[in-house]
């Protein structure tokens, strides 16, 4: 649509309608037909495929065209063109929760759930998989959050991979109460949020058991474990990791049926491991003394 410039008789000034000027004598542009009609049918047009019926009572139709839902059609999910994006769309997108869906069981997840949050309660432990990561767009998120018993969370493509960085960490438990925020990255699932990314993270991961470590947010770690005297009475414990800086302090007990001093052998301390020495009460040492230790590094 344009103003009529091919008709001259228009007399339109700078290409544009102007009024008549009685006191000059200027007379008014002129509207052609053509277009006129032309105008007209084109806001026809659009209230006409609103689904509305035009009515020369009613001067709003137009807008009540443009605010309905009969001229937009919701794209493809994940769709990056350039169209109109209706709010069904952008919802789920993952712009905001898709939607919420409980399950009590084991359950496969799938596309619709991304942009989504699911929430697990199940009062025995169940095993939930993600969605592939193929045909979900770059940077779609998915939200997990269990309120029952224990869920074992897994990838349901063996080229998809599940972890909090660029490395490849395989299942991942949630517990009781705790939430998981997933990120697609090319074939990975990236956890980058929920109470649970602690726990992943390097920064704060450890190892559960004895021997086990727990690395702490200020660089501190505590390590613990058991070793097994020799005929000296000794033992070279090693520590489930290397301290990456050093080693500070060990405190050791002896584990069995009767009184007995543990001390860290002098200058057998390294970033690896320590040397421990057992006597009993009387000084005597002998095998098999079971001791426990819990050592302190950064």
């Amino acid at each position: 649509m344009d103003y009529p410039k091919s008709v001259p008789s228009a007399g339109l000034s700078n290409g544009r309608f102007v009024d008549e000027d009685p006191l000059t004598g200027t007379p008014g542009s002129l509207i052609p037909a053509s277009w006129g009609n032309g105008v007209t049918q084109e806001l026809l047009s659009v209230i006409q495929t609103a689904g509305l019926t035009p009515s020369e009572q009613l001067d709003n139709q137009l807008l009540t065209a443009l605010r309905g839902s009969g001229l937009f059609t919701t794209a493809p999910q994940f769709d990056n063109d350039r169209s109109v994006a209706t709010t069904e769309f952008v919802k789920r997108s993952g712009v905001q929760y898709s939607g919420f869906s409980v399950y009590a069981v084991s359950t496969a997840l799938t596309q619709a759930h991304v942009g989504g949050a699911v929430s697990f309660a199940s009062t025995t432990a169940i095993n939930v998989t993600l969605p592939s990561t193929v045909g979900i767009m770059h940077g779609a998120t998915l939200t997990l959050i269990n309120v029952g018993a224990v869920v074992n969370v897994s990838t349901a493509s063996p080229t998809d991979t599940l972890g909090p960085s660029s490395s490849a960490l395989g299942p991942m438990e949630l517990g009781r109460g705790e939430t998981a925020e997933f990120v697609k990255l090319d074939n990975q699932w990236r956890l980058i949020g929920g109470t649970v990314l602690l726990k992943y993270t390097s920064l704060f991961s450890g190892q559960q058991g004895n021997p086990g470590y727990q690395k702490y947010a200020s660089g501190n770690i505590d390590q613990w474990g058991y070793g097994t005297t020799d005929a000296n009475g000794e033992v070279f414990v090693t520590f489930p990791i290397s301290f990456p800086n050093a080693f500070v302090s060990v405190v050791a007990n002896h584990a069995g049926g009767d009184g007995a001093m543990v001390i860290m052998v002098g200058g057998t301390a390294t970033r690896q491991g320590v040397r421990l020495k057992v006597r009993d009460y009387s000084g005597h040492v002998a095998a098999g003394w079971g001791v426990t230790y819990f050592a302190k590094g950064y």
